[in-house]
């Protein structure tokens, strides 16, 4: 049970976080809090006196102050075996606080801490290292500095003197011009640039460990950058991958390289979002001849899907479209060129043929670059083949990139009515990419999307950054999913508007220019209509029954709360950790409101949650205030529903009605504790109960159902 004084501790922390955002006492805050990051960083005595002599620091003292004002942005490093950007984005307060700090602070046995060393099976191995000061991190550091060696390695392991960490989480890189004598005999060669303001280099560096651990590969680790944390991870990941090397720069090292039969080398540009499967699949092809990823921009469209030739000049393929479009028009694309810094190429010893290919199952994600100047000799592109499957014609009469038009179908729906193709873009508020994997808007908006697909629509998916795309002039209906962001209707198109969050935010203003209004609640609805004068229609939240089903997984005694702390104190995890009642908490941004140790993960994937949910003894829920008082049910309760799983949660109009005591509601926090602590077979129905209700709730609010009432409202309106 959490003591008086650490509820105490909890409600300061509250305050001094709502304490931030006045200007005038800001100051005062942020040094308090570099004083006790500082004061905790050096009781841990986690700091690497020779890596920081080598940076120029003379005692602890004077490095953990120069990383705590900020050097822990800069690439600042106080320890070889921990990589400040991967740790701290599976903690909280990203960005904000140093990941050495945070770390600290929380659940180390579950945090890794560097791609060279596996910290979570380490804790594993030697439990007593969870009693260091410094956890696991500490206690594998004491150990190598100790015995003067470490093993270094996930899958391969390797011991490694410790002088060598040293050496090589110190050292500068060597020159291109100094590369040694590679091997002809394996025949992948992998060049990974690393550039300045890497994003996510562990992910990076897991890609390449992944492709080298298939076998028959050299590794070139061509650095660009003056971060000494990025530096020392990649010297010490060619210290135990084999085949591997680090050079400075990168410019025409592919010309170093000499010819392989059936050889294939891949080069990842710097900054660029590529995964091991994309990697795999451009090494594929590329033994056949030169061929690059799908290039996105950072709001999420295309920057290129390859370059074509339109008036003696280069133009990118696909630019600003949805990557849907591209990859409508093919897996592989013939194009005149390739645009984005990242491709596969063979090492047969051919000179690199012009016609290159596009692989639109991968992606790279980085910043857009215009075509390459100055008059291109060869005839134009013909557009017809890509823009045909991918749906579309082209109007030739133009001079730069043409103006595309849709082609006209229809679709045959189950009960036989004919419907047009309609082209649906899902406009949402999460970021592009791998970071909008952490929003639920992502994974509706892919539930809507696949559900209007079966329906025979044509559906794209527009990130936030991406909302006012400049080929949305292609758009017939707009279907936007409002949550924390504002989203305005399209001019062209049929624009409907969903409200599925935040209804305190809205204002009459927001739902100007929409054809329908939907809102994600019944009695919202009713006083929204009267109170806006437009009509707006009940459209709740519901689950994707295809993927949230009973398995038949047995029940645990676990219980379980998905989520992030929002910033407040979220009285379903808060409250029951307070009297003693374990739960376990998968969610980001729970530093400082509840025990690290009930911590799992910073988040679940998604294709886990239905098992999770079925497993689970209970699923804690908890609703943001102004949805409760408004009536807006939670879609988590709907998808552990349908997984057959038991849910409790905060008391919300309407719910008895909807799930029928597969969510227990509770009013006050003595009565949700009373829950936890009685016996929950008999708080929920019978298995068989669950079931029917589970089958049900597939039925009646899933995203098939909510599909066909959009695109009746659709339909309706055009």
């Amino acid at each position: 049970m959490l003591s008086r004084f650490a509820a105490a501790l909890q409600r300061v922390r509250a305050a001094l976080r709502a304490a931030r955002s006045i200007r005038v006492v800001r100051p005062l805050i942020e040094t308090a809090d570099r004083i006790w990051w500082a004061r905790t960083i050096l009781r841990a005595d986690v700091v690497d006196p020779d890596l920081i002599a080598a940076a120029g620091y003379s005692s602890p003292r004077s490095a953990v102050r120069a990383y705590v004002r900020g050097g822990f942005r800069k690439g600042m490093s106080l320890n070889p075996l921990l990589m400040e950007k991967l740790v701290a984005s599976q903690l909280s307060d990203v960005g904000r606080v140093p990941a050495l700090y945070a770390y600290l602070v929380n659940n180390r046995q579950r945090v890794r801490t560097s791609v060279n060393w596996d910290a979570t099976a380490y804790a594993e191995t030697h439990p007593e290292s969870l009693d260091d000061p410094a956890g696991p991190l500490g206690h594998q550091w004491r150990s190598a500095r100790a015995t003067g060696e470490i093993v270094l390695g996930v899958n391969e392991a390797r011991t490694v003197p410790w002088s060598a960490v040293l050496a090589a989480a110190t050292r500068t890189p060597r020159s291109a011009d100094t590369v040694p004598t590679l091997s002809t005999e394996r025949k992948r060669v992998i060049i990974c640039e690393v550039g300045e303001d890497e994003p996510d280099l562990a992910f990076t560096l897991d890609m390449v460990i992944g492709l080298a651990e298939d076998g028959d590969t050299d590794v070139i680790l061509a650095l660009e950058t003056t971060s000494r944390d990025d530096l020392a991870a990649c010297h010490l990941l060619a210290l135990w991958l084999p085949h591997t090397i680090t050079l400075r720069g990168f410019s025409e090292l592919r010309s170093l390289l000499p010819p392989r039969p059936d050889g294939v080398v891949l080069v990842r540009a710097p900054r660029a979002e590529l995964s091991a499967d994309d990697a795999r699949g451009l090494l594929t092809e590329g033994v056949r001849g030169a061929v690059g990823p799908l290039w996105l921009d950072t709001d999420g469209t295309v920057a290129s899907a390859g370059l074509i030739v339109r008036n003696g000049r280069y133009r990118h393929l696909f630019e600003g479209h949805p990557p849907e479009d591209a990859r409508a028009a093919g897996a592989l694309l013939e194009v005149a060129g390739l645009a984005a810094g990242s491709y596969a190429l063979p090492l047969d010893g051919r000179p690199a043929a012009r016609q290159a290919r596009t692989l639109t199952s991968s992606l790279v994600r980085t910043v857009r670059s215009p075509a390459p100047a100055g008059f291109v000799d060869a005839p134009d592109t013909e557009l017809t083949p890509y823009l045909r499957r991918a749906g579309f014609v082209a109007d030739t009469r133009t001079s730069g990139a043409p103006r595309l038009q849709r082609l006209q179908r229809t679709h045959t729906l189950a009960d036989g009515t004919v419907v047009p193709v309609l082209r649906w873009a899902v406009k949402i508020a999460a970021p592009p990419g791998r970071f909008g994997e952490y929003w639920g808007d992502t994974h509706f908006a892919r539930g809507i999307a696949e559900a209007l697909r079966r329906l025979g629509q044509e559906v794209v998916i527009d990130a936030y950054a991406a909302r006012r795309r400049s080929t949305s002039y292609l758009d017939d209906v707009v279907l936007a999913l409002r949550g924390p962001e504002p989203l305005e209707a399209q001019t062209g198109a049929h624009s409907l508007l969903w409200i599925i969050s935040h209804p305190d935010e809205i204002t009459a203003k927001d739902l100007d220019g929409f054809a329908s209004v939907f809102a994600a609640s019944t009695p919202w609805a009713a006083l929204a209509t009267e109170r806006f004068g437009v009509p707006v229609h009940a459209l709740l939240q519901c689950t994707d029954g295809g993927r949230f089903r009973p398995s038949g997984l047995p029940r645990t005694k676990e219980r379980v709360f998905v989520g992030t702390a929002r910033g407040i104190s979220r009285p379903s995890v808060v409250e029951p950790l307070r009297a003693g009642i374990p739960v376990s908490v998968y969610g980001p941004d729970w530093t400082g409101w509840i025990p690290a140790q009930a911590v799992v993960a910073r988040s679940v994937p998604n294709d886990r949650l239905s098992a999770m949910y079925e497993s689970a003894d209970a699923v804690l829920n908890d609703h943001w205030p102004a949805m409760q008082r408004a009536g807006f049910i939670s879609n988590r309760l709907f998808d552990v529903v349908a997984a057959g799983g038991r849910a409790i949660s905060d008391r919300v109009v309407g719910m008895e009605e909807i799930f029928r005591g597969s969510v227990r509601e509770y009013e006050s926090i003595p009565e949700l504790l009373e829950i936890l602590r009685s016996d929950l077979d008999s708080v929920f129905p019978s298995q068989d109960a669950l079931t029917r209700i589970g089958d049900r709730i597939r039925q009646d609010h899933s995203f098939d159902a909510r599909a066909r009432t959009l695109l009746d409202a659709a339909l309706k309106g055009r």
